[in-house]
Formats: structure tokens, sequence, C-alpha cells
């Protein structure tokens, strides 16, 4: 344990705490939810879908476009899901710039239907990040798929290309990237390796790379609508793509497309299609479309809380910030550093402790890599502790503020800053 003099002000030795009040929480009210909900509750129509294709060519339904399918009267198609549900897919379709946008339950389910959608199965290999939500690699277990982890990059904290294109073998058949804290990844790099990429965006929302929004990069891309992240209708999650054939298959594999199938579809149409439950409901479509209108001045709050915390921070140096990849422009979700401490300052565990008591939640970084989940470890080699040495160091000086989200404004932040400056100085009053 580090050594501290017990006459400071600071909270943990009872001292009075820098703030009393929590942090707004991430759901908000800013725009027209309540109208978009009430209409439609009183719609009556709260999903939408059936899982057959009422006469439909469902090859021919699934491949529609966004902008197109957006226009069908309800109950015309509803292999395709409810009115709400459909717009939400055009206005992802249209500011992303793909052709596909297919709504789903949650981001998990996205990156299942997308994984599926690519064909990937028994046997096959997926390069992914190891540091990461447990959804990233377990979205490939249900399709037989083995995920190999790969050491992320010490500045952006994304997946590295270098050591990606190291384990590249026979058996690899796609790579994820986690476009992590709303950091873009070196999409470049990636992309140049010659895999089909999927993007894992469930917190970069709205974030561009050379001038192209994150999740329309990749091959197929996954956004989140959970509810912690950048906008929110509790759960949700939506799937882009300019690929008729994933569109195809992702649609199927969302709304029991083993139902829809026909006798005269090839094995290749059919590799995949065991349809599952995940359609979003048109409750929850209707509340996320009002948030995706506030999406801007939701990322713009973000980054300037950011920015006010990047500033009040910059005194010190064993606080190195997350950084951006050249003409990215990231869309902020968490404040994330690596806590790099001169000796007699307090340890990484210790200053969590320390900004809990003066009020200020600090997250130290991953509990485990996602290689270190028991579902894994007892796969066999490959896994475990020692697979990325490099990121398990720098999860071990992991420091996360979460708050950035609006309403929380500047002011929040200076707290979580004065924070910071009441404990160093602290440890700098008696160095």
């Amino acid at each position: 344990m580090t050594t501290f003099d017990t006459d400071t002000q600071l909270a943990i030795h009872g001292g009075e705490p820098v703030r009393k009040t929590p942090f707004a929480p991430n759901c908000s009210i800013g725009g027209r939810e309540r109208e978009f909900l009430l209409d439609a509750l009183d719609s009556l129509s709260w999903s939408g879908f059936r899982a057959g294709a009422q006469g439909h060519d469902v090859r021919a339904l699934c491949e529609i476009p966004s902008a197109e399918a957006v226009h069908f009267a309800d109950g015309e198609a509803l292999f395709l899901g409810g009115s709400w549900t459909r717009r939400l897919e055009a206005m992802f379709a249209a500011r992303t710039g793909v052709r596909y946008a297919i709504a789903c339950n949650s981001a998990t389910s996205g990156l299942v239907m997308a994984a599926g959608a690519l064909d990937l199965g028994p046997g096959d290999e997926v390069l992914v990040p190891c540091m990461s939500f447990h959804a990233t690699a377990t979205a490939l277990v249900p399709w037989g798929c083995a995920p190999v982890f790969v050491e992320v990059k010490p500045d952006t904290f994304c997946i590295d290309p270098v050591d990606a294109a190291a384990k590249i073998t026979p058996r690899t058949k796609a790579i994820m990237v986690v476009h992590l804290g709303g950091s873009p990844a070196d999409m470049d790099a990636i992309r140049a390796l010659g895999l089909p990429v999927i993007e894992d965006c469930a917190q970069s929302l709205g974030a561009t790379y050379h001038g192209r929004e994150v999740g329309a990069i990749g091959t197929v891309g996954v956004c989140s609508l959970t509810e912690t992240k950048s906008i929110t209708c509790g759960e949700g999650g939506v799937v882009l793509t300019d690929d008729p054939r994933i569109a195809r298959k992702a649609r199927l594999i969302r709304n029991h497309g083993e139902g829809a199938a026909q006798e005269d579809w090839s094995d290749d149409d059919l590799v995949n299609i065991v349809g599952m439950n995940y359609r979003l409901t048109d409750l929850q479509s209707a509340l996320a479309v009002a948030q995706y209108e506030q999406l801007d001045a939701r990322n713009r709050a973000r980054a300037e809380n950011a920015a006010q915390l990047a500033a009040r921070l910059a005194r010190w140096p064993c606080l190195v910030r997350q950084t951006v990849e050249p003409d990215a422009v990231p869309a902020w979700f968490i404040y994330k550093m690596r806590y790099q401490p001169s000796s007699g300052m307090p340890t990484r565990d210790e200053l969590v402790a320390m900004l809990d008591a003066e009020g200020i939640p600090a997250v130290a970084g991953y509990s485990r890599l996602l290689y270190e989940n028991p579902i894994f470890t007892r796969r066999g080699a490959g896994y475990g502790r020692g697979t990325c040495p490099r990121s398990e160091a720098i999860n071990r000086e992991f420091l996360w503020f979460t708050f950035l989200n609006p309403p929380n404004g500047p002011r929040d932040m200076d707290d979580a800053a004065d924070a910071i400056d009441k404990i160093f100085t602290s440890f700098e009053s008696v160095a």
C-alpha cells in the first residue's frame, strides 16, 4: 500500500468530498421522445413483425434497400417489421451512406447476425481485439467460430493491425474491429489485410474516419442502442452493410428465417439461416428515432466534456489520454486514460477508491480481458492469461470516467478534475 499524510483533507480520511450529488444518468429526454412513443403506443401495432413473407418473394424482399423498405404501408411487408422500425433503419442508412440498415433487439444480436450473414462457421478463425465487452467475442460462439485474440495499440486502445497480420492463418475468415471508447480504429491498415471486416460500433455512434462514419467502412457494422450508449431506446442495435447478400441473411437470421426459406434455395443460400427472434419493437424504434435526431447535439456535448477534462488534467503527466487516429473524429463515449504514477503516488486501485470517496466514480479497467473468460480458457490452448501481455499491462493502468454524457456539463467535469487535483496535490505536499 502507498503511504500518505493522514492529516490531508481527502474524503477517504474523513474530509469533505468534492462532490456530494451523483452525476446525471445516461438516459435523458431531449427531443420528441414522448410524442413519438405515444404515437407508436396509440397505433396499437407495437411490433409489426410477422415470420411469414405474406406472398412476397422473400429473397427479393430481404434485399430491398432501407430507403425503399420504409415506404411499405403498415401490414404490407411485415417480415421487415413495423413502420417505426423501418423509419429508424432508413434514417441510419441515409446518415451513414449505406444501402441497408437492419434494426435488432441488441448490438449483441447484431454481432451474431453479422457473423452469421458472413457465412462464418465451425472452425473458422476470426481475429478479435482482446480488449472489449464480452459480446465482441461471444457473438462468434453460436456459429462455432474460433476467436483469435489480438493485442490493442497502446495509444488508441483499438486492435493492432500489425499483431493482427501476424496471427492470420489459412483458417482466418474475418476480423472484428472495435472503435473502443468512441475512438476509431486504424481502418486503412485493417482493410489492407484483405479480410471481411465486422465493425463493432457500440461505443462510437457518429464517429468518422476519413470523413465516413464508422460502421459504414468495413463489410458490415453494428451499432448499439442500449441504455448506456450515446443514444438509446433501452435495448437495441442496428446492422449496417452495402452488401445485398449480407442484408438478406441478416434479415432472415433476425426473423425466423428457416420458416421463410424455400425448397429451391441452394446450400449456400441456406448457410446459417437458423432463424432467431432478434426483432426490435416499434415502441423501441419510435424512442430511438427521437434520440437519433439528437445524435449530433449529444456528441458535441460529449466532445465538450472530454475537452474540458483534457484541459484540466493536462497538468498531470501521469494521466495519458486515449489518442485518435489521423483524420478521424471520435464520438467520445468514455474518457479513457492510462495512469502511470511516479514513486510515492497512489496505485491505480487506490486512486479509484480515493476518487469514489470524493464523489467521483471511476473505473479501473476491465476485470479481465476477453480470452480470460472461462468460456474460452476451457476450450484449450491459445486462451488464458498471457495471451496478449502488452494489453494486459495497459489494462493494469486503465482509469476511466464514464460520465461524459449530457446533461452533465463543464462544471461536472470540473468536479472530476478538482478531485484529481486535490488527491495528487496532497501527495505532492508530503513528497
